[in-house]
């Protein structure tokens, strides 16, 4: 695993408490080698659901069972008393997948309507723990298990919705167990936490970012809300964990331009020279496109981090080196491509950061508005309209509220001129 993609520290008490104890909406992948470790994770994830009033879901092959109800019982939960009021459902496969074939979005679905009727029902929200072997003796496909993971990983965050995918390592394919940790924000492997981290905090020695982590602070901020306003103090640097966020910038006319879209486990701060002048204003506002979630540092903790560790200093210069890259390549389509051009390649750079398969085509579930879309790429909504419109009507694209579906990638990439065979799905 390249360092870049993660970082993993051992778990203190401390961090125990802080990123083991799970909030509602997390979305875990527990990466295990023996029966011994899954029981030692899985029995304090249910009991934890139960002492916070949720109902606990557990996804085991039925030759399994009794070996779960076993562990359950020696952890100190009443196996029966639990059952009974409804609290504690064993179920199969099959009750959980439903019939073949296996349809990723049906599946979640079932798992978003099992939320909805354990708070009908009086629970605070619903807590999943699956077994994933269950997808190997089903033969689901990795492309249909991928599929899954990222659907759900949207869905925990907009119910009252905790999940834990629990993966065998010996018994999935490496490719498909990278791809997992991809899709997760937060990983447990053996009694470490791994969390996707930015570049910045890559080659650091484990109790160096022990102590990142234990300094960090939890931002969440729902739909339509702000990080931070163009104006206010920029004293923080975030790295965002859950959801999508849109940097922007308000011109004296009240034009506004949006630079960036912020995609789980970035960085975003309020001013590149945050770093060189601690006491600048934010140059942008950061604004959430969907329910989000981020650690922050207040920027002192990262500058003496700096000082101390000089790897930092040199991740810092060379992410900055690829955001101003990325700036260039904006400003260049700017002043050489027509608007329609424009808008493809946002659409194709949107499809490679948060894209998904579907049998229809690229789905960019995002919930970008007409006016969001002129303002990535400096032009007025109704010209925007106007193209999407056209695609339309041609069978390209089909521009909905809260997602973008590229019908025909090839017809997008040749209005682009780029290879649409260089877009790697996450």
């Amino acid at each position: 695993m390249r360092a870049r993609e993660r970082l993993c520290i051992a778990m203190s008490d401390h961090q125990r408490g802080r990123f083991e104890g799970v909030h509602a909406g997390e979305h875990i992948a527990f990466i295990y080698e023996e029966t011994a470790e899954l029981a030692a994770f899985v029995v304090p994830f249910i009991k934890e659901g139960l002492a916070s009033r949720e109902r606990c879901l557990y996804v085991v092959e039925d030759a399994e069972r009794a070996e779960v109800i076993e562990a359950l019982a020696t952890g100190g939960v009443d196996v029966d008393r639990e059952s009974r009021r409804g609290a504690l459902l064993l179920i199969n496969a099959e009750e959980h997948a439903g019939p073949p074939p296996f349809d990723p979005a049906r599946l979640v679905e079932s798992i978003r309507g099992r939320a909805a009727e354990a708070r009908s029902g009086g629970f605070a929200g619903l807590r999943v723990a699956g077994q994933m072997t269950w997808t190997l003796t089903a033969r689901i496909p990795d492309r249909a298990l991928i599929e899954f993971e990222l659907l759900l990983e949207k869905a925990a965050g907009a119910d009252p919705l905790t999940v834990a995918c629990m993966y065998r390592r010996d018994r999935f394919n490496p490719a498909v167990l990278r791809q997992m940790i991809r899709s997760h924000p937060l990983v447990v492997v053996k009694d470490s936490v791994s969390l996707s981290l930015d570049g910045m905090f890559q080659n650091l020695d484990r109790a160096i970012v022990q102590g990142l982590l234990q300094s960090a602070r939890e931002h969440r901020v729902p739909k339509g809300g702000s990080y931070f306003h163009q104006g206010d103090p920029a004293d923080e640097i975030y790295i965002l964990m859950r959801g999508l966020v849109k940097l922007g910038r308000t011109d004296s006319d009240g034009r506004n331009v949006i630079f960036r879209i912020v995609k789980p486990m970035e960085l975003f701060l309020g001013d590149p020279a945050l770093l060189e002048d601690a006491t600048r204003p934010a140059s942008v506002s950061a604004n959430a496109l969907g329910d989000s979630r981020a650690l922050a540092w207040n920027v002192q903790t990262i500058l003496d981090t700096m000082r101390k560790h000089p790897a930092v200093s040199f991740n810092v210069f060379r992410a900055s080196g690829e955001r101003a890259e990325e700036y260039v390549s904006r400003l260049q389509d700017l002043a050489t491509s027509s608007v329609e051009q424009r808008l493809a390649r946002q659409l194709l750079r949107l499809a490679q950061s948060v894209g998904r398969q579907t049998v229809h085509g690229i789905a960019i579930e995002v919930s970008l508005s007409g006016q969001d879309l002129a303002e990535l790429i400096f032009t007025t909504q109704y010209t925007v309209s106007r193209i999407l419109a056209d695609w339309r009507r041609l069978g390209v694209t089909d521009a909905q509220r809260d997602r973008i579906l590229l019908l025909d990638p090839g017809r997008i990439a040749a209005v682009a001129r780029m290879d649409v065979r260089g877009i790697t799905l996450p």
